[in-house]
Formats: structure tokens, C-alpha cells, sequence
């Protein structure tokens, strides 16, 4: 994978949890929505393969946790 590609899919996967995070903290969405979740869900798979690729073992451990926890949050919502 090329390194513009790897940069692009690190910046994607930080803005799309800083945006989950800010739309969550204003109350624009709530923390059990769906659309927050998703979110969350994208953007930490996006970089958990950045730092994967990165070889920044701590960070794709923690944000595999994280598509972790959306995951089960999201399954949370349909049961």
C-alpha cells in the first residue's frame, strides 16, 4: 500500500472519531446511537490499519478494542 493512501486512511480514521466524539459531547448525537457507533466503528478500523501499517502495535491493539466495543454496542442496539 502507498504511503499517500496509508496517510489518507489515517487522517480519515482520526477525523471520524474526533467528529463521533465532538457531535457526541455537544449533544447533537446521543452515545447509544447509531450513527455514532457507526462512526466510531469506521474510524477505528481505518486506524487500526494505519498504525498496523505503522508498526504502532499499542495503537492497533487499542483500536481494535475499540471496533470492539462498537461492534457490541451496535449489536446492543438490535437486540
Amino acid at each position: 500500500m502507498n504511503n499517500a493512501l496509508q496517510e489518507t486512511l489515517g487522517w480519515a480514521g482520526a477525523v471520524m472519531l474526533l467528529a463521533a466524539f465532538a457531535l457526541t459531547s455537544y449533544g447533537i448525537w446521543a452515545g447509544t446511537s447509531m450513527e455514532y457507533q457507526l462512526l466510531n466503528l469506521v474510524g477505528s478500523v481505518l486506524l487500526a490499519i494505519y498504525t498496523y501499517l505503522k508498526r504502532a502495535y499499542p495503537n492497533t491493539v487499542l483500536n481494535v478494542i475499540w471496533v470492539v466495543i462498537s461492534m457490541v454496542a451496535i449489536l446492543r442496539i438490535f437486540i
